[in-house]
This record gives C-alpha cells, structure tokens and sequence, in this order.
C-alpha cells in the first residue's frame, strides 16, 4: 500500500489472523519545497564528545550546513551550537532550548541525531511545525503526518541504538573491572600514558603527606587549610575542604584496589595502575575517618566552643551545646547577662557556666595524661597484625559465601549452614575486633607524658575536641538553679579500659 503524495511506503505482510504487519521504508527527498513568504533558517550543530576542546567537529556541521542553505536559497539568520553535550545524558543543551524558545521559520542540521536522540526533544521541535533540512538526510517536514511519523520513527531506532550501546559499554566495563584494567579516566595522583595510569609525583606527595597527617590525628579541615595557604592546586581546582580531603585518600585505587559499581570487586595490574598508598594505611583510614567519634565534615563554620556536641546531658541524653548568657535583672532593676553556658536544646533541664565545665575537664584530661602509664590511652600501630587480622575476614568471607553457594545448589542441608555460619561468624568478629585494634588511635602519639600542657596549648580547638571525643564521656548532671558549680556533678567516663571508669 502506498500513500498517494507521500515518500513513505507500506508493504502488507502475513496473511494470517495475528500475524499481519506493515513492512515499513522510507526514502527522504533532497529537497523539500519551501514556503516562500519565509526564506530563513537557523542553523543547529552538536557533538557529544570533544576530545581536543577546539569545536572542530561542529565547525564541519556548521560549514556543510551553511552549503545546503545556499542551495535551498534560504538565508541563515543564526546558528546554535551545543558542544560536548551529549542528546542523549540528560544535561540541558542551552542552545538547543533557546532555539526552541526563539521559534525559527526552518531548522538546518548535519542529521536528526545532531538536533535530537530522545522522542521527547523530537515533540518539542515538532510544535515548532516547521521543516528541518538535513546535510545527509533529506528534510522531514514536520508540518505534515507523514514527516513527523518519520521523524517518529527515526528517533525510536536511535534511541534503540543508544540503549544497545549502553549495555555493550556496561559489558565492557564489568569486563574490565573484572581483569584489573584502568577505569576510563585516571584519578588526582595519576595521569594516563598509553593506557597506563602513571603516577603523578607531585600529587602523589601530597596524597601520602595528608594520609599521614591524618593518621597522626591532625583534623581534615585544619589540613585543609594549610593546603590552601601554600596554594596546593585541588583535583577541581576549587579550594580544598575537609570533605575534600577524606573523599581523596579513602579512594580505594590509591591502594590498588580495582571499584565498579560502588564496591571493590578486584585488584589493579600492578603493571596498568600503580598503587600510591599501602592497603593497610587505606585500611586504617579508612578506619579512622568512619570513627563516629570524629567530626570530618568540610562544610559549615568549624566548631567554635570545646565541648559543643561533645557533653551530654544527663537529664535526657541529648548532645549539649553553648548557648549565650542570659538577661537578669539586678536588685537595682537593671539588667545584667550571665555567662555563656552549656546547655540541653532539648529538655532544657541542665545548664552549667561554660568556663567552669571546660576548666575541671581539661584538668582531668591533662593528669591523666601526664601519668606514667598514658601511652595506654594514645595506643600504638600493628601493621603486621592489621594485615593479618584483615586477612583472616577475607578468607571467612570467601568461606561463608562457598557456604552460601552449596547451600544453593542443595550440597548442604540448612542446618548444616546454621552451624557453619555461626561458627565462622564468631570467628570472623573476633578477628575484626583484632583489626580495630590493631589501627592506630585518633590522637597526636607525643599528647602523653610530663609535657602534655605545652603540647595541648599548641592544639587548635578541632584538635582538642578530636582527643576528647576519642577519650572520654562527658556527663553533665542536674543540679538545683541557683547553686555553685559542683564538679561531682561532672560525670567523666574514659573510653579505654586502662583509665578509671569514672572521676
């Protein structure tokens, strides 16, 4: 069957009842006669990908469109070029809508896959009821049914092509992920020669400097800060933050270890992707920047006050805050503000005068870190032990999932993998908790012995915070309004086994 007056032509297959379909083809003409009240056109280029940043790709487009509109007799009364912007991502194209916003009288594109990709870009353009000539294609008119069930058409088959592409490069990249290889670009600390990741020297220093300068116990953001003031360049360019910093040296590729899809799944060829750092300071890094116990945030004002969000209340248990002093009134009838406090936001059952809290806890801190035994509390590293500890879960981890597969495929009865899981899960705890021993404490290893006052003067305010979450529990008890500070009142729990359980 053939539409009279149309370029589309229907072919009637199949004879029988259900299976009857219409073979489809469609031959587009060179050119399409143009209305003559209106001779202009825009001109609309796009490439998805620009490897070299210079635009050459859609100065070809833009050239061969300029040449189809001289033929075509129409006058170019603008070009619109999205560069490096995928049709089919979901990134906004600027040009593309503000073409659409202008309304041209025709549209002159290299093929329909440079103006559009997805069939909703095409129902967008087809409001414009406009022609749309094309340098390889012909013109669809759009104006008509017969054009936009091309153009329909079309589109449907370049979406199909775009999600075949997608699986094949999905594919891939498992396979890839699979064999160790590099990742599609190189991350800060490496630069890629030949398909190789090389290592950056230059910022590889500073990866391994900020990994030990974390380990040591000095906070992200004061890290951050130095980076800034010596003018390091950021992987972004932007100015380094503490998110930015954990984010960075807990990348497991600088240990070597292959990600995909959000988890490890292999290691690098050593040959293809060099690691920067070793798996066991990666592991205790990782250790370190997950303690709860550790404010590693890079966003919002740095904590200003000592044991904002540190003390607890001991009313209701919530994490107390500094508040400012309250307005009284004197004998006399004026007014007169109290000290700043910390209190509960919560129940506001328990206020305590700031200065006087922050005193008695530092000078409990400082004594007993002045003891001949308060190594005990700083902790020293096991790299031998991490590894081995870290070693001993790998190994249940392949077991219980060697477990879970016979038990899959009938091996096993259930509870014949009750007993094993159990056994090894006990197993697999106990060597955890040796790994946690095993990595090093949050705290600065010289905050200990009979210096330790001229050491904590030295310490900016995160610092101290981070060594007093890292050691104790602070309680702050209720007590009748009006009376003088109680230090009894204070409840200090050491969060070691070596210390008093309480002051």
């Amino acid at each position: 069957m053939t539409i009279p007056g149309k370029t589309a032509k229907m072919t009637l297959i199949g004879r029988r009842r259900k299976t009857i379909g219409w073979n489809i083809s469609f031959r587009l003409p060179n050119v399409m006669a143009t209305s003559t009240l209106n001779r202009t056109a825009v001109i609309y280029a796009r490439i998805s990908l620009d490897r070299t940043g210079e635009g050459a790709g859609v100065d070809r487009q833009e050239s061969e469109c300029h040449q189809l509109a001289a033929r075509l007799g129409l006058d170019v009364s603008r070009v619109y070029v999205d560069n490096d912007i995928s049709a089919t991502s979901g990134a906004e194209r600027p040009q593309f809508k503000r073409m659409l916003a202008d309304r041209p009288a025709a549209i002159i594109t290299w093929a329909q896959d440079r103006l559009l990709r997805l069939s909703a870009d095409l129902e967008k353009v087809i409001t414009l009821n406009i022609p749309v000539h094309m340098v390889t294609q012909g013109t669809l008119d759009l104006a008509t049914p017969a054009g936009r069930a091309v153009a329909r058409t079309v589109a449907a088959w370049s979406t199909f092509e775009t999600e075949q592409k997608g699986l094949r490069q999905l594919a891939a990249n498992d396979q890839r992920a699979a064999k160790g290889q590099p990742t599609v670009r190189p991350g800060y600390g490496y630069r890629r020669v030949d398909g190789r990741d090389v290592v950056e020297a230059n910022e590889a220093a500073i990866i391994q400097e900020v990994a030990s300068r974390i380990l040591a116990g000095e906070p992200l953001r004061a890290v951050a800060r130095d980076l800034n003031s010596r003018q390091v360049p950021s992987p972004g360019g932007a100015p380094w933050q503490g998110v930015t910093l954990r984010q960075l040296v807990t990348r497991p590729s600088l240990a070597g270890l292959r990600t995909h899809r959000g988890r490890v799944v292999s290691a690098f060829d050593a040959e293809l992707h060099p690691a920067i750092l070793e798996r066991d300071t990666h592991d205790r890094l990782i250790a370190l920047v997950r303690d709860p116990a550790r404010t590693v945030s890079g966003v919002g004002r740095p904590p200003q006050h000592l044991l904002s969000g540190i003390a607890i209340c001991g009313k209701c248990g919530a994490k107390m805050r500094r508040m400012p002093g309250r307005m009284t009134t004197t004998k006399r009838g004026g007014a007169k503000r109290q000290p700043p406090a910390y209190g509960c936001p919560v129940c506001y059952g328990v206020r305590r005068k700031q200065s006087d809290v922050e005193a008695f806890v530092v000078a409990v801190l400082l004594r007993r870190l002045e003891s001949p035994d308060a190594l005990d509390l700083v902790g020293t590293t096991d790299p031998a032990g991490a590894a081995a500890a870290r070693d001993a879960v790998a190994a249940i981890d392949a077991r219980l999932s060697s477990a879970a597969d016979a038990y899959a495929a009938g091996a096993i009865e259930l509870s014949q993998l009750t007993r094993i899981t159990t056994q090894l899960r006990a197993d697999r705890d106990a060597h955890a908790a040796a790994l946690t021993a095993a990595l090093p404490s949050s705290l600065p290893a010289d905050l200990a012995g009979p210096r330790v006052k001229e050491r904590w003067a030295t310490l900016g305010i995160e610092a101290r915070r981070a060594v007093l979450s890292a050691l104790l529990r602070i309680t702050v008890q209720p007590s009748g309004p009006g009376r003088d500070f109680n230090p009894e009142l204070i409840r200090i729990d050491w969060l070691t086994d070596t210390a008093s359980a309480e002051v």
